[in-house]
C-alpha cells in the first residue's frame, strides 16, 4: 500500500508543477492590480485547498463570510473562487450579468459534463444545453398544468401503506417515492424508482467535493488508467447510467409503437413530436436516441435527490418540534377531515407549507448553491473577475442573514405566516411556496435556474400534508434508557445536493380508523401500480 501511495504521488508531481508554473505566471500577470475582494490569506501553490473540509464546506464558507463579509476571494491550487453571501450581490452577478457568469465549472471526476447530452444543469451553455432546456422547460410545465396527473397522490397511498407496515424503513421508503414518481412521468414505470435513486445517489458522488478526491486534488485525475481508481468508477458508472437510461428510451419507443404508452409521459410527449415531424415510424440514428434519452433520463434524475432530501429534513423537523406538528395537523383536520390531503388542498393549509420552507430554508437540500463560472473576464465594484473564476451564492449564509432570517439557525415556520417578519407575505393562500416569492434562491439563479420548482411544490406538499394527517411523528425512545435517541441535524452526505444522514424517529399511525383508511388507499391504488 505504502509503494502505491509513493507512486501516485510520483506521477501526480508533472501535474502539480504544471500547476504551480500556471499560478505563478497568474501573480505575476496580476502583480499590478491593487484592487481585490477581501478573503482568508492564499499560500503559494495551494491556496486554502490544504484547510478546505471536503465534507460540510458550507459552514467553513460562512465562517469565513462572517470574517471577510459578503463578497470574498479565495483559491484551490490554479482555481479562483469569489463566494457570496448576499442576495442583491448574488443577483448583480449571476442575474443581471447571467450573461457573463452563467457557465459551469469543470467537475473532474463526471466525464463529458460540460459537452453534453448527458446532464443538462451542468453543461455549458451551447446548442445542446438549449434545446434540451427548452423542451424540459415546455415539458415540466404542461405536467403541472396537469398536477403530473395524480401520479403524486397515487404514489402516496403506497407510501402511507408502506410506512405504516413497515415505519423502520421510512428513510428508503422516502427516496423511493420519489423516483417513483418521476419514473412514471418519465417513462410510465414505476418500477424504475429505486434503481433511479440510486442512479441519482452514485451520480451526486461523483460530482460533489466529498466525492473522488480527484475533485479537489485534481492532477491525480491525469493517472494512468491502471492506477486510478477515480477514472475507471467514473467510466464504468456513466456506461452503466447511459445504457439504463437507453434501455428505458427504446422501451417506452416500443410501446409507443404499439399504441399502449400513456400520454401523460414525457417519453409520449417527445415521440409524439417526431411523429408531428413526419417521423412516423420513430426510428432515429444512434446519436440522435442518446440525446433524446440522456434529456429524459436526466429530467427523470434529477428529481429525486433534490426532493428526498427536503423530504427526510421535513420528517426530521416534525420529529424534533412537535408544537409545529400538533398546528399543523389540526390545521390538516379541520380542513381535509378523514380523507387524505391532495394538492387541491393547497391554498387551505399555509402552516403545512411554512413547515416545508422554514425545512429547506434551515437545512438547505444545496447549502453550498450550484456554482457558476464566469465566461469571460469581467469587473465588478472595480475588482477585476477573470475568465474561469467560480462564484458560489452559498446557501447556508444566504439563510442565515440576521437581517432577513433572525434567530436563523434556528426552526422557525413562524417566519413565514406572521406579519412583521421580513420574510412574511401575503395573502396565505398563496404563500409561502416553492414557486414565488422570497427566498427562491434555493433554486438559483437566473440563466441556470432550476425547472422544478412546481413539481417541488406540488410533491413537497402532498407528501408533508398527507404524512401528517395519517402518523404523529417522534424521537425514538431507547427501550434501555429511556431516553430519547439522539438525531444530529447536520449529519449529512455532503454531497452537492444533500440528504440526512440514516437517523431514527418514531411513526406512529394516529388512530385505528386513521390506519384502516390508509390502508384502504394503499390497496385501491395498488390494483394499478406496478410494484
Amino acid at each position: 500500500m505504502k509503494d502505491l501511495t509513493l507512486l501516485i504521488l510520483y506521477l501526480a508531481i508533472p501535474s502539480l508543477l504544471y500547476s504551480a508554473v500556471k499560478q505563478v505566471l497568474t501573480w505575476r500577470k496580476s502583480a499590478g492590480s491593487k484592487a481585490r475582494f477581501p478573503g482568508p490569506q492564499q499560500f503559494p501553490i495551494v491556496g486554502r485547498v490544504h484547510d478546505l473540509p471536503r465534507f460540510s464546506l458550507w459552514l467553513k464558507f460562512k465562517e469565513w463570510a462572517d470574517e471577510h463579509g459578503p463578497i470574498y476571494y479565495t483559491r484551490a491550487l490554479n482555481q479562483p473562487f469569489i463566494i457570496v453571501s448576499d442576495e442583491k450581490i448574488a443577483e448583480e452577478l449571476l442575474v443581471k450579468r447571467g450573461h457573463i457568469y452563467s457557465g459551469r465549472p469543470q467537475i473532474r471526476s463526471l466525464i463529458r459534463h460540460k459537452e453534453g447530452p448527458a446532464y443538462s444543469a451542468l453543461m455549458d451553455r451551447h446548442d445542446i444545453w438549449k434545446t434540451q432546456r427548452k423542451w424540459c422547460h415546455a415539458a415540466m410545465a404542461e405536467a403541472y398544468r396537469h398536477h403530473f396527473y395524480g401520479h403524486v397522490e397515487k404514489e402516496m397511498k403506497r407510501y402511507l401503506g408502506l410506512l405504516l407496515l413497515d415505519p423502520a424503513r421510512f428513510l428508503d421508503y422516502t427516496r423511493e417515492y420519489c423516483g417513483r414518481v418521476m419514473s412514471r412521468l418519465a417513462w410510465d414505470d414505476a418500477t424504475q424508482g429505486r434503481t433511479n435513486g440510486d442512479s441519482a445517489d452514485q451520480t451526486l458522488h461523483c460530482m460533489s467535493v466529498s466525492g473522488p478526491i480527484t475533485n479537489t486534488l485534481t492532477p491525480l485525475w491525469y493517472l494512468p488508467a491502471f492506477v486510478n481508481p477515480w477514472y475507471n468508477y467514473e467510466i464504468w458508472r456513466e456506461r452503466e447510467q447511459r445504457a439504463w437510461w437507453l434501455n428505458n428510451f427504446r422501451l417506452a419507443k416500443n410501446r409507443m409503437r404499439r399504441g399502449d404508452l400513456p400520454n401523460d409521459t414525457w417519453a409520449y410527449r417527445y415521440f409524439e413530436q417526431l411523429r408531428r415531424e413526419g417521423n412516423e415510424s420513430l426510428d432515429q440514428p444512434e446519436d440522435q436516441e442518446a440525446f433524446a434519452s440522456c434529456m429524459i433520463g436526466f429530467l427523470n434524475l434529477v428529481g429525486v435527490v433534490t426532493i428526498s432530501g427536503p423530504l427526510k429534513f421535513f420528517l426530521m423537523a416534525m420529529a424534533l418540534h412537535p408544537e409545529w406538528q400538533k398546528k399543523a395537523q389540526a390545521e390538516i383536520d379541520q380542513v381535509c377531515g378523514d380523507r387524505m390531503p391532495a394538492i387541491q388542498d393547497f391554498a387551505n393549509l399555509p402552516t403545512v407549507r411554512a413547515c416545508l420552507k422554514e425545512t429547506v430554508r434551515w437545512r438547505s437540500g444545496v447549502p453550498l448553491g450550484v456554482p457558476h463560472q464566469a465566461e469571460c473576464d469581467d469587473e465588478y465594484r472595480g475588482v477585476k473577475i477573470k475568465k474561469g473564476t467560480v462564484i458560489l451564492a452559498c446557501e447556508w449564509a444566504l439563510n442565515r442573514v440576521p437581517a432577513k432570517y433572525p434567530d436563523g439557525d434556528n426552526y422557525r415556520p413562524e417566519r413565514w405566516l406572521e406579519p412583521g417578519w421580513p420574510t412574511y407575505q401575503e395573502p396565505l393562500t398563496r404563500y409561502p411556496n416553492f414557486r414565488e416569492g422570497h427566498s427562491m434562491h434555493t433554486f438559483g439563479w437566473g440563466r441556470r435556474t432550476c425547472l422544478g420548482q412546481n413539481i417541488v411544490d406540488d410533491e413537497t406538499f402532498v407528501f408533508a400534508a398527507a404524512t401528517l394527517w395519517a402518523f404523529n411523528l417522534g424521537p425514538e425512545i431507547c427501550p434501555r434508557t429511556g431516553q430519547a435517541v439522539p438525531i444530529d441535524t447536520q449529519a449529512t452526505n455532503s454531497h452537492v445536493i444533500l440528504e440526512p444522514l440514516p437517523y431514527r424517529i418514531s411513526i406512529k399511525v394516529r388512530s385505528e380508523e386513521r390506519g384502516r383508511l390508509v390502508l384502504e388507499g394503499y390497496h385501491q391504488v395498488m390494483r394499478e401500480l406496478r410494484v
